[in-house]
């Protein structure tokens, strides 16, 4: 790959694609683009780079000019015309925002209207879990949210599998680190108000995140495991409430569900173990998994438990929201789709302590 253009390099998402692309074998040349940072070193947006990248930012439109693929980490509704205007000059494209995730439609109830519809149609959804057999080759790939990652990874093995029960709506409570909410400040996370402190937010079906959720649960009870961006699917519904907690990064999702009769806890983490068996970047196991444990890696640990009082039963999944969540998973994606060793120049082991 002689050109590799990051559009938004100055967010957090472009500093994880920074990081993973400067070292990948596979990539030639990498340009940064950033209007507010163009002329800049790397380094007086990302000081941990100080040394060790000396690249420097140049404009969108400068990074973009030959550029075989294009990472875009730039805000949903902003990026769809770079999308468009990547796929006209014949390039590649990597979205990390929400503006290739959805059919038309679908993007229009959550986002408002699509201003490129026409290039929905080469977009293959980037949850390489589901999707996996789609996406070599892919001309657009559409890097999932990071709560619906988390959430759709808890649920994904029963949905597929036909285990959830019809009868009672699924319950995620997503915890959530500030890094999420993205590089700009705002009066709710100033530290002052936000440290030692905890906050739901867009509950009752108000999180963006729940389409996309919505969407591959719906595709995976009626397609199985191996989901097709673009098949006919019927959403399923759930109930997702997010939560802001004082962490940097990581997500926690527990995800709560009624199994169909017959199954218990055995055969429960079995099916989830199944399910990933394949997938390098999904670790399931018999521990519960620590938010800790994934920072700063582009792995998901999970589990599940079941709980016989009750008859209920509780997925749950870790990510680094900046990793899995987001730059580790767009590379994932990437690799995926120009045939590339799935997980190269991914980090597979998180920080502790």
């Amino acid at each position: 790959m002689s050109v590799v253009a990051v559009l938004g390099a100055n967010g957090y998402g472009g500093a994880g694609l920074i990081r993973r692309l400067s070292r990948h074998p596979e990539v030639g040349r990498l340009r940064l683009g950033s209007r507010s940072y163009a002329g800049h070193p790397v380094a007086d947006a990302w000081p941990h780079l100080a040394g060790v990248y000396d690249g420097t930012f140049v404009t969108p439109d400068e990074a973009l000019d030959g550029a075989d693929v294009v990472f875009l980490a730039t805000p949903h509704g902003a990026t769809a015309p770079w999308v468009h205007t990547a796929r006209a000059a014949g390039a590649r494209v990597i979205d990390l925002s929400a503006d290739s995730r959805l059919d038309a439609d679908t993007y229009r109830t959550w986002y408002g209207e699509h201003p490129h519809p026409g290039d929905l149609a080469d977009a293959r959804y980037g949850l390489v879990e589901a999707h996996r057999d789609e996406l070599p080759g892919a001309l657009l790939v559409a890097a999932p949210g990071c709560n619906a990652t988390a959430a759709s990874l808890a649920l994904l093995p029963y949905a597929a599998a036909g285990l959830m029960s019809a009868d009672t709506v699924p319950v995620c409570t997503v915890l959530a680190g500030t890094s999420g909410a993205g590089r700009a400040t705002s009066p709710a996370l100033h530290f002052p108000e936000f440290a030692e402190n905890a906050r739901p937010y867009k509950v009752a079906g108000g999180h963006r995140h729940l389409a996309e959720i919505e969407a591959t649960l719906g595709r995976a009870a009626a397609q199985g495991r191996s989901l097709s961006t673009h098949a006919p699917y019927r959403p399923l519904p759930v109930s997702f409430s997010p939560h802001l907690v004082p962490l940097v990064r990581g997500i926690l999702a527990s995800c709560t569900f009624r199994p169909r009769d017959g199954q218990d806890q055995a055969s429960l983490l079995g099916v989830m173990r199944d399910a990933f068996e394949h997938d390098r970047m999904v670790h399931v196991q018999d521990e519960l998994p620590d938010v800790k444990a994934v920072t700063g890696s582009d792995r998901a640990l999970a589990t599940v438990r079941f709980d016989r009082r009750t008859g209920l039963a509780t997925a749950f999944v870790v990510i680094d929201n900046l990793g899995k969540g987001a730059a580790g998973q767009a590379v994932q994606g990437f690799n995926l789709a120009f045939g590339f060793p799935e997980t190269t120049s991914l980090e597979l082991e998180g920080r502790w302590p």
